[in-house]
């Protein structure tokens, strides 16, 4: 099955950006993509199962033993919503044509029974035990919720809800809530995703996205039932506005227990050298500013207010000396609440080296911490010469990586030309030769890749344009050479000196025939949208080409190391472009094999066409104005290029 990565971002605040070339995006100062849901927990790069954090004395609990009636002190279990009843409580694992055997949760009580709530399974149709998926236009995106009996916590109103669940979804959204009302049911406002950090579509082992896991969530109810502690419900809703209904969700051993009284968690931290929140991974030494932007959101968890809290960073370079720090004195922090620091201490010269920064916390509590594992976190970053990367594949040191191969082979119907972007910003003039690509293993020789550079402003206009390059290289076919050295480095075909702003690096993708191209998203740590972006030529579904979202980080990186020689390059014989002049019809032939990739470029070089072609094709110019055009063609290394006059 292929997977859309994306659901459909409105581009209505882009509409704002004017005329200036390579539109900066101007973000708050260290603002986040990190969608951390409030009142939760945001756990980065969660791979393992989150363990139980050994929160306060249990005052509800349910293991789902005896079914909807309820193993709880309060009552029975409902359904709602027009789907509610695919909520099911048994101890049969799912089931469905994207299911795989064997993806029950591994929860504490399992075999006394467990809830699920089998998507897969109801959008297929069933031969015996046999599932087939129903087709795309058929398929439904179910909304279900299983409902809580009412319960009343008024003896202990400052309580977490922790639980045990296994999740997995696509091709959207994840869909999976925890909801909570202090008006028994009537409404509710507090919704938070329950499965957050983890990949989409993640499956079995060897799949290249990473296992589905049984984990333990927590999540404070403190702030949500404040209102009215005695009439509190919770539930779990399948969101059908997610646009997700594969594969499965699957809950159970619920408790409900007392906060720790001393918990400060640091949900995240960033260390950026833009002010907006990006964090690349590898900086050029000439794009350094003056200062570096650091600062991390802290939150006390705990049921007591926290006081004298300072959040400190400190930064040291490969030898372990400290080359600069940054210490906020954050002062008293009351239970339940957030705060991001937000610091722009000067650097100094950094030559170039790999450097890790460490944000820790303290307090006057910070002793009788009930987990003191959170209460620090760590990034690093490269200094180069030449290469500039949004990814940190590599070098992310004591952070636990994480990343995931999407490509050509990853939306349905657009296996040619999909497009990924990344946004690099520029305080002093760079000169970009080429892009480094990391393949992911899933790549076959054969499959191709056009890098180039874009606009910002034309990207983010509405509708995207993409086919107005910088600069960009002839297509590069894919060797089995290049997947072993799990990197590929393509040169384009001039150089081009990018001037101070942000531009759009792009790795164009194209299949031939089964052989897909990949390559590594990094997922290690949250990005802001629209730094790494996505172009697909067909989207019938959502009637949209660009989605500016991903939250994380393409493998796609400028360099300067490249010697372009663009006349040493040999010529592709065997090709025969006709008539000339022509009246909008162009016809382009060989007698070569394999398939040839056609680019055509008007008097400025702006590329006004691509399409690829085996044997002869034609092309309709006809729409465009009179002049001189270059056709070039290409089969990965080779070009031929010619002039066509349009009358």
């Amino acid at each position: 099955m292929k997977m859309k990565l994306y659901a459909t971002l409105s581009l209505v605040a882009v509409a704002i950006c004017g005329s200036v070339t390579a539109q900066r995006l101007d973000h708050a100062p260290g603002s986040l993509n990190t969608n951390t849901p409030q009142p939760s927990v945001f756990e980065e790069s969660q791979t393992a199962p989150l363990e139980s954090r050994g929160g306060g004395a249990v005052v509800w609990s349910e293991d789902f033993s005896n079914g909807l009636a309820g193993a709880n002190p309060s009552g029975a279990w409902t359904v709602e919503g027009p789907n509610g009843n695919i909520w099911r409580i048994g101890t049969t694992a799912p089931r469905g044509a994207f299911t795989q055997n064997g993806e029950r949760i591994q929860s504490t009580t399992f075999a006394n029974g467990f809830a699920k709530f089998a998507s897969d399974s109801a959008n297929c149709t069933w031969s015996g035990t046999t599932p087939t998926a129903l087709p795309v236009d058929q398929f439904t995106s179910w909304e279900g919720s299983l409902v809580s009996p009412i319960i009343d916590l008024s003896a202990s109103p400052a309580v977490e809800i922790e639980f045990q669940q296994r999740s997995r979804w696509c091709c959207s959204e994840s869909p999976f809530l925890l909801e909570i009302s202090s008006d028994g049911g009537n409404t509710w406002p507090t919704s938070i995703l329950s499965n957050e950090g983890n990949p989409i579509n993640q499956g079995a082992a060897g799949s290249g996205t990473g296992p589905t896991i049984t984990e333990t969530r927590r999540f404070t109810m403190a702030t949500a039932i404040a209102e009215d502690p005695t009439n509190v419900r919770f539930r779990f809703r399948h969101n059908s506005e997610a646009g997700s209904s594969h594969y499965h969700w699957q809950i159970d051993d619920i408790n409900i227990q007392n906060l720790p009284e001393n918990d400060l968690r640091m949900n995240f931290a960033f260390v950026s050298t833009t002010g907006r929140g990006e964090e690349y991974g590898r900086i050029p030494s000439s794009q350094l500013p003056g200062t570096m932007n650091v600062g991390a959101e802290v939150f006390n968890y705990g049921g007591t207010d926290q006081t004298n809290v300072v959040m400190t960073c400190t930064v040291l370079n490969s030898n372990g000396d400290e080359v600069f720090s940054s210490v906020e004195n954050i002062g008293n922090l009351a239970s339940q609440a957030t705060i991001v620091t937000d610091e722009n201490p000067s650097l100094p010269a950094l030559p170039n080296d790999l450097y890790t920064a460490t944000f820790t916390l303290a307090s006057d509590q910070i002793a009788l911490d009930n987990t003191p594992d959170d209460n620090s976190r760590v990034r690093t970053f490269e200094i180069t010469t030449d290469v500039y990367s949004f990814d940190n594949l590599g070098n992310h040191g004591p952070v636990a990586e994480t990343s995931q191969q999407v490509g050509s082979g990853s939306f349905a119907d657009n296996s040619e030309n999909v497009k990924f972007l990344v946004m690099y910003d520029f305080i002093d003039t760079y000169t970009a030769t080429g892009i480094e690509v990391v393949l992911g293993d899933q790549t076959a020789p054969g499959s191709s890749i056009i890098v180039s550079i874009l606009d910002t402003t034309d990207v983010l206009s509405t509708p995207s344009v993409v086919n107005l390059p910088l600069t960009e290289s002839d297509p590069y076919t894919i060797t089995q050479e290049d997947i072993d050295n799990g990197i590929v480095g393509i040169p384009f075909l001039s150089s081009v000196e990018l001037d101070p702003n942000s531009y759009y690096a792009v790795a164009s993708l194209f299949s031939e025939g089964a052989a897909e191209v990949f390559i590594l998203d990094d997922t290690t740590v949250p990005q802001p949208g629209f730094s790494s972006a996505l172009w697909i030529p067909n989207d019938a579904t959502n009637n949209q080409n660009f989605y500016g979202g991903n939250g994380t980080a393409w493998s796609v990186r400028l360099t300067s190391l490249f010697n372009v020689a663009v006349e040493t390059r040999p010529a592709l014989d065997g090709v025969t472009v006709y008539p000339n002049p022509s009246n909008g019809i162009v016809n382009i032939s060989t007698s070569r094999a394999g398939k040839l990739f056609i680019d055509v470029m008007n008097i400025v070089g702006e590329v006004v066409m691509t399409n690829t072609f085996t044997g002869v094709t034609s092309m309709d110019l006809s729409g465009f104005a009179s002049g001189v055009y270059t056709v070039r063609v290409s089969d990965g290394t080779n070009s031929s290029v010619h002039r066509v006059t349009l009358k």
